[in-house]
């Protein structure tokens, strides 16, 4: 049975990510400040096994997501095209923003995925959760009961 561990980002797991070959967020979480990433990573485990991760916001306002979102994920002269999100986010509150998750690829198809977010959804049942979905990643989300905010690569889940 997987569990989650919260772990403090800090040395010992910036190194444990940079050794792993098969994470596909691991060599650039490895590389990033403690200051741009939150205190704690989600790590699932099964026994004293890593077999993924996730790096989860939590954000008072909508408003904490968009300036992520421009500094991350928008190119300025894309902008335009996520009229949607930014209509989505003009009045958000409590919400949250799954930025990563990682199974490792020798775990994949375990549905330790699908355990992390049934995980997140009871963790924070009362906030609408929000990640950028790449292409490949989509219908995952959707089995997760995602949904596409717009025309963008947001997908959303409310459980308020």
């Amino acid at each position: 049975m997987p569990t989650i561990t919260n772990k403090v980002f800090n040395q010992e797991l910036q190194t444990v990510l940079s050794e792993l070959t098969s994470g596909y967020h691991a060599g650039e979480l490895s590389k990033k400040n403690a200051s741009e990433l939150p205190e704690e990573l989600h790590v699932i485990e099964v026994g004293h096994q890593m077999v993924g991760y996730g790096v989860v916001w939590e954000y008072a306002s909508g408003k904490q997501l968009v300036h992520k979102a421009e500094q991350d994920y928008f190119d300025d002269d894309e902008r335009y095209l996520q009229k949607d999100f930014y209509i989505e986010m003009k009045n958000k509150k409590d919400i949250v923003f799954i930025e990563a998750l990682d199974v490792l690829k020798e775990f994949e198809g375990s549905g330790y995925a699908a355990f992390f977010v049934d995980w997140l959804k009871e963790k924070y049942h009362n906030k609408q959760m929000y990640v950028y979905s790449l292409v490949n990643s989509r219908n995952f989300w959707y089995k997760q009961g995602f949904e596409v905010v717009g025309s963008t690569g947001w997908m959303t889940i409310s459980h308020k």
